[in-house]
């Protein structure tokens, strides 16, 4: 009696299967290509720090120059970087002026380099570790299409020190 109710269940158990593999076939059919692909993270991106420590003490410079470093399978307009930080603030500084422009914590720019900062007033207060990440998404959807993360701890409360 046992075996014939596990002779059963196992040919329920098959049956279930079968028909999931059957929906899952015919699913795949009604889908077009072109959405899979679009849905894969194929592409790559780093974030590339101009240096590896900053103070506002520094005059030479108004932050951490980031860079996007990027493999991208499509044109370039057709993508927007997408900027985040939890702490301090991007800011863009660029020729032929250098004016500084402050940007805040979160940008959407065309891949340009842009510089992370913190307030000179917040000196000699315990800072948070600094989060920066960086999706790079559709222009059109907004989907993302890849990311990357760059961390900054502190070196002696008023190093910013990127960490490799």
């Amino acid at each position: 009696m046992c075996n014939k109710k596990i002779l059963i269940l196992s040919a329920v158990v098959l049956v279930f299967l079968s028909g999931g593999y059957l929906i899952y076939q015919n699913f795949q059919k009604t889908i077009p290509k072109e959405i899979f692909f679009e849905t894969k993270l194929d592409e790559e991106v780093k974030i590339q720090a101009d240096r590896d420590t900053y103070t506002p003490e520094l005059s030479s410079t108004v932050g951490i120059g980031l860079t996007p470093i990027h493999k991208l399978s499509r044109h370039p307009e057709t993508v927007k970087f997408h900027w985040h930080t939890n702490y301090g603030y991007f800011i863009s500084w660029e020729p032929p002026d250098y004016r500084v422009n402050l940007l805040g914590t979160e940008v959407i720019n065309n891949g340009k380099k842009i510089y992370w900062s913190y307030p000179s007033s917040e000196m000699d207060i315990k800072k948070p570790s600094v989060q920066i990440s960086l999706n790079i998404e559709d222009a059109q959807s907004g989907q993302l299409l890849t990311g990357s993360n760059l961390k900054i701890d502190w070196e002696n409360r008023d190093i910013a020190k990127v960490k490799k």
